[in-house]
């Protein structure tokens, strides 16, 4: 029997480089200092990384179940359930700040 690992479809790699895109780099360039972080991109990268580290968790565990090694399969369902929630929580968020983005777009000054 062979099971094949799930992915989300979301592609966290464009999500890090648009992040990355978003920092003071131009300034941080013309001053030579290093790229200011604002809390609110650390709590971003903090939730692509917590998505990253769940979803490589689940998908050890899987492996592990799918080859007798993980006694207790309940703690695969559990890391399952994490990986899935902190999913759908970083999907929630970015649609609340591409909502956010595109009514601020839509201020006219």
């Amino acid at each position: 029997m062979f099971i094949v690992p799930m992915h989300s479809s979301i592609d966290l790699g464009r999500i890090n480089a648009q992040l990355s895109e978003m920092g003071l780099a131009e300034e941080a360039a013309a001053t030579g200092a290093a790229p200011y972080k604002s809390e609110f991109r650390q709590a971003l990268e903090g939730l692509i990384n917590d998505v990253e580290e769940t979803e490589a968790i689940s998908d050890m565990d899987a492996y592990k179940l799918s080859i007798g090694e993980l006694d207790d399969p309940h703690t695969a369902m559990i890391n399952a359930a994490k990986a899935e929630l902190t999913l759908s929580t970083m999907v929630q968020i970015r649609n609340k700040v591409l909502d956010a983005y595109s009514e601020v777009m839509r201020i006219s000054i």
